[in-house]
């Protein structure tokens, strides 16, 4: 059985923005369990064996793909994701029970903090197996947007809040940073006439990056239809963005 996972966060999927840490951990072990990703999607499996590969000096490793169910969409989201995750965890909790190996690396995009549940499955997973977890750090999208559009993410005497779509809808107005995860609502066309700036990222810190900044009333219609046809080419988009008030120093 699996005595020790290793939770390493890979940030956006190019070896550059690892961290040494993180190097590290992926040079000492050999099994490193995937996701495995069909389709158009298959292309997150393969970057996972890519930058385990460029670490690895030696070909001592395997990978073990989990196929892991997708997410119904036919209730309350929260608890449509608390199955879904309890579904992932009995998946994971099969292979820690079989693998003969003593510790294993599952790498995530970003960082395993934000806007991820393997923290959460891996701890539910300890509740019936004795094995230790450890969470290595990573880069996060946010970071990358930062300074691919050469801003800063706070204000003096500011208040930034990260938030997802659905938070974001929850808001009546704006008056601080806000950054915004993976927006499959296009919430912002609710602020589209507040007076917000908005600076936009895709598949930030790869070589497929899409970066997109302005006004937000002006560059709306852009915005939508550029978003919209990255989805639709590649099957799936990773996206963050950050909404300042004008009046607020960037």
């Amino acid at each position: 059985m699996i005595e020790k996972i290793y939770l390493i966060g890979m940030g956006p999927g190019d070896i550059k923005y690892l961290t040494l840490e993180a190097i590290e951990v992926i040079r000492k072990l050999k099994l490193f369990l995937i996701p495995a990703k069909t389709g158009k999607k298959e292309a997150l499996t393969l970057k996972r064996k890519e930058i385990i590969a460029q670490i690895k000096d030696k070909e001592d490793f395997y990978f073990l793909e989990i196929p892991f169910p997708e997410r119904k969409k036919t209730g309350a989201y929260e608890e449509e994701v608390q199955r879904w995750r309890g579904s992932k965890a009995q998946v994971l909790k099969e292979v820690l029970q079989k693998e003969t190996e003593k510790e294993a690396g599952f790498l995530v995009w970003g960082d395993p903090s934000l806007y991820d549940g393997h923290i959460e499955i891996f701890k539910k997973i300890q509740k019936e197996l004795n094995f230790s977890l450890e969470v290595i750090p990573g880069i996060s999208a946010f970071q990358i947007l930062s300074a691919k559009h050469q801003i800063s993410l706070t204000e003096i005497a500011g208040t930034l809040t990260f938030t997802t779509p659905r938070g974001l809808k929850g808001l009546k107005s704006i008056d601080h940073h806000v950054v915004v995860f993976l927006d499959n609502y296009e919430s912002y066309k609710n602020f589209a006439f507040s007076g917000l700036k908005i600076y936009w990222g895709a598949y930030l810190g790869s070589s497929e990056e899409v970066l997109l900044a302005g006004n937000l009333k002006e560059v709306l219609s852009k915005l939508i239809t550029l978003r919209r046809n990255l989805r639709k080419e590649k099957g799936f988009i990773m996206e963050t963005y950050l909404l300042v008030p004008e009046r607020s120093e960037t």
